[in-house]
């Protein structure tokens, strides 16, 4: 994939991770599965553009 940055892509997975530990901590269940489900996609883009 051309056109992304890897280390924007994984400055966006890291924040995103921390959404995930945020909706833990305050118990919010929709936010968790959101931020979940958001994480699960952006690692699985990060496993498309690094390089073999």
């Amino acid at each position: 994939m051309n056109g992304i940055d890897i280390n924007d892509l994984d400055a966006v997975i890291a924040k995103t991770f921390g959404e995930v530990k945020t909706a833990i901590n305050a118990h919010n269940e929709k936010s968790l599965h959101m931020y979940s489900a958001a994480l699960r996609a952006l690692v699985e883009l990060r496993r498309e553009v690094t390089p073999n």
